[in-house]
């Protein structure tokens, strides 16, 4: 793979504002955020493409503080490095692009961040980190599965995401708020054992305290952390613009609440995916995934920062 600044020279477009309005140096920021546009194997509601300009449209609107955990996001050192130039119609070919930028960023110690686009460029970040020798535990947010061998004749969607995340790169998955697959998705999940899962219908007897411990647990042996929020995780009423919605989810509260808790100075990668802005009314998904990403950066922050000033 391609390293180094060419990666980026070649597959990078410059966002005309940044996430968050902050737009930090190379050499002062840890979080390089960038923007996967691409939909194009959605199946339902596509529209993904257009999220990372939402998302950070929504996110230069809210104010800078964290909802549960006490910080501002103004003090967290991130450089917005634009979008990935994706291939419509090229599923192969925009993973690869994916994949040679989170290796670049990887490799200079930065923490990328990826603003989907659909499920399955996660996909192509966890490319990237492990071609940069990251193997990290996922941890992921999602009503689904996407355990899928194939789907619509597919191998490669966002509905098989996870099958050839661990056919190719054997990494443990941790979902929280799962609610809706097949019986084969569940099948593969418990007789892997690589997955673990609390599903919705366990969280709501265990609440997020619950979920935050089983994350814990699951993750305490990992020596690197990579967390996956499709905002599919959240329930239609708060988050209805997304590509596969699915009844019964999280509230916002629930859902900001586990991002102030789940990350920790081992995090190595984030992404925040499947928001689809044409079936988003007010803007509702883009605000709550810029809040989400927004109280889950303050706090890993926080966990990497001890003794560090923003500039650092």
């Amino acid at each position: 793979m391609e390293t180094g600044s060419r990666a980026r020279d070649l597959y990078l477009l410059r966002p005309p504002e940044p996430v968050f309005g902050i737009q930090r140096s190379r050499e002062e920021s840890l979080f390089s955020v960038i923007g996967v546009p691409y939909d194009s194997t959605s199946s339902f509601r596509p529209g993904q493409r257009f999220a990372p300009r939402e998302i950070r449209r929504a996110s230069i609107e809210l104010e800078s503080n964290g909802y549960y955990v006490e910080g501002d996001i103004d003090r967290v050192p991130i450089a917005d490095e634009g979008d990935v130039a994706a291939v419509p119609g090229s599923t192969l070919l925009t993973l690869e692009r994916v994949a040679r930028v989170v290796e670049d960023l990887a490799r200079e110690g930065k923490v990328p961040v990826v603003l989907g686009g659909e499920h399955l460029v996660t996909l192509g970040a966890l490319r990237g980190l492990a071609a940069a020798g990251v193997k990290p535990c996922v941890v992921v947010l999602d009503a689904h599965f996407d355990l899928r061998n194939d789907y619509l004749g597919e191998r490669f969607s966002h509905a098989t995401v996870f099958r050839r995340v661990l056919e190719e790169l054997g990494v443990k998955l941790l979902y929280i708020g799962v609610r809706a697959y097949e019986a084969g998705e569940e099948r593969l999940a418990v007789e892997s054992g690589l997955i673990d899962y609390v599903p919705m219908r366990r969280m709501d007897i265990v609440g997020v305290d619950g979920a935050v411990l089983a994350a814990r647990r699951f993750t305490g042996d990992c020596e690197k952390i990579y967390i996956s929020i499709d905002m599919d995780f959240y329930d239609p009423a708060y988050a209805p613009g997304v590509g596969n919605p699915e009844p019964g989810g999280a509230s916002s509260r629930e859902g900001l609440a586990l991002a102030s808790q789940l990350g920790d100075r081992r995090v190595c990668g984030i992404d925040v995916v499947e928001v689809s802005p044409p079936y988003d009314p007010g803007g509702a998904t883009s605000l709550l995934a810029a809040k989400t990403l927004q109280e889950l950066l303050i706090s890993v922050w926080q966990r990497w920062g001890v003794g560090r000033s923003a500039s650092s």
